[in-house]
């Protein structure tokens, strides 16, 4: 009978240790920084007059944790005359597992029809997530400074 109770008692602490490491792993696996890569198709529209034009961004992004991360934006703006360079210091917060905000100062390169200015950059994206590495959805946002004008699009997120 005691060796009965001994072995149950080792069958029992043994599962009891796989279990919290079974935890502790998936907790590992949450906390895990991830960087992630996303491309927008975009349509800014001026507020100042009445310049409109397709573009492109990409977003590079270090995510500390699930819920906060930081990186890079560089958009380029198909405009009539000139082909428009900004890069973007964002501050990226997952309000929501399928909204993301980022915010950030936005730097309008100088060309020819621009001197350099800086702005504030604030965008929101939807995310629709098909799996744990890849998402896509809305895009919308403003660059608020002496040419302002908002920013709509769709965007594709890789996470890695």
């Amino acid at each position: 009978m005691k060796e009965y109770l001994t072995l149950i008692l080792l069958v029992l602490s043994s599962l009891s240790l796989y279990a919290q490491h079974e935890e502790n792993i998936e907790k590992e696996e949450e906390e895990k920084p991830v960087i992630e890569i996303i491309t927008s198709g975009i349509y800014s529209s001026s507020l100042k007059n009445d310049e409109n034009a397709y573009g492109t961004e990409i977003h590079l992004t270090y995510w500390h944790n699930e819920e906060w991360g930081g990186g890079l934006s560089y958009t380029a703006k198909f405009e009539e005359k000139e082909t428009l360079h900004d890069i973007a210091l964002l501050g990226s917060w997952n309000v929501t597992r399928w909204m993301t905000l980022n915010v950030g100062p936005n730097f309008g390169l100088s060309g020819e029809e621009r001197d350099f200015e800086v702005s504030a950059y604030v965008e929101a994206e939807g995310n629709i997530r098909l799996s744990k590495w890849f998402h896509f959805g809305p895009v919308s946002g403003v660059i608020l400074g002496e040419n302002s004008e908002i920013i709509l699009g769709m965007h594709l997120g890789f996470e890695f």
